[in-house]
């Protein structure tokens, strides 16, 4: 007899799915230039994600579905974040040498006056 236990459906899509978003997650703690290192694991959690969901759906348990939604949206959020000073990244850079450069509340208060008085690409093309 074979008393060995099956794996859950879709554990192995699962847990790899958890490993690269927390990889991706501490990855998008970095400052600009390492910080877009996060996009890999994090599409890669995404998409892992899916194809856990699809697992689930295929079995028939919709249930656990939903809750699984909701990570894959945050999946989605979080790489929304990482993308969007990547978006901007001379901008954002500048702004990061300035507060990396910034000793005091007044300079950091400066480096917030001069980012917020010269607007990107990005804000230029949504407020004109």
């Amino acid at each position: 007899m074979n008393d060995t236990p099956k794996a859950p459906v879709g554990a192995r899509n699962s847990m790899l799915s958890l490993r690269y978003l927390i990889l991706g997650f501490a990855l998008s703690w970095l400052p600009m230039p390492g910080m877009a290192l996060a996009v890999i694991p994090l599409v890669a959690s995404f998409y892992y994600g899916v194809r856990f969901i699809q697992d689930l759906k295929k079995s028939g348990q919709n249930k656990a579905v939903a809750p699984n939604m909701i990570g894959l949206g945050l999946t989605a959020l979080l790489i929304a974040m990482v993308v969007a000073p990547l978006v901007q990244y001379e901008r954002t850079m500048d702004y990061q040498k300035c507060l990396w450069g910034a000793n005091t509340n007044q300079a950091r208060e400066a480096c917030e006056n001069q980012h917020d008085q010269h607007p990107g690409t990005v804000q230029r093309f949504f407020l004109d």
